[in-house]
């Protein structure tokens, strides 16, 4: 008995007094580490991001329709000559417009109007699957006309959706919210944001 109670005393004369204190058990208050604080992707789907989609989606088709009209006044003017060649070549001009523009207002709106927060997807991805909407939605109005209106809403489930879609759908599960932040260095690369830990003390393993 006696032994073990000197090998106690020694032991704790050998520890600092200021060691000898009760771990902190509270869980760790959030702060801004250094390069930037990682977030999770909030996901598509949106009310922002749907809004400013549709708002592309009807600012495109509003220029598809204004071309189609200023088209038309160049020729019924006389500023454009009524030959075939011209008739062709305006043909093919209004087509790639009706095509690419109410898509690519639709990618355009979702991420400069409704975007909140980091993306895992990519802007050609959106523009991917909002093609591929309208392109549903013009089939649509080609089977509908003339009623051509029927393409609208057609438009707005498929293109919106396909365009939030395509800006979450990556394989990165989270991302950087300050991915330009520089290095303490000032090299001006991009900083990882490094793994704080501020949880209660850990003994080591004494078999490593």
């Amino acid at each position: 008995m006696a032994p073990t109670l000197a090998l106690a005393a020694v032991l704790l004369a050998a520890q600092p007094a200021g060691e000898l204190r009760v771990p902190d058990l509270r869980p760790p208050a959030p702060e801004t580490l250094p390069g930037g604080v990682r977030v999770l992707d909030r996901g598509p789907f949106g009310a922002g991001e749907l809004a400013g989609s549709g708002a592309g989606l009807l600012a495109g088709d509003a220029a598809v329709v204004l071309a189609a009209y200023g088209t038309l006044k160049l020729f019924t003017s006389g500023t454009v000559s009524a030959s075939v060649g011209n008739f062709r070549r305006a043909a093919y001009g209004l087509a790639a417009v009706t095509l690419f523009v109410p898509p690519l207002g639709a990618v355009l709106g979702g991420l400069l109007v409704g975007r909140d927060g980091p993306t895992a997807g990519s802007a050609w991805k959106a523009f991917a699957l909002s093609l591929v909407g309208h392109a549903a939605a013009l089939l649509v109005g080609y089977l509908a006309a003339p009623a051509y209106w029927a393409m609208l809403p057609i438009q707005l489930a498929t293109m919106t959706t396909g365009t939030s879609v395509g800006l979450h759908w990556g394989p990165r599960a989270r991302t950087l919210d300050a991915r330009d932040a520089p290095r303490p260095g000032g090299d001006g690369a991009a900083a990882p944001a490094p793994v704080a830990f501020r949880g209660p003390p850990m003994c080591p393993d004494p078999g490593a």
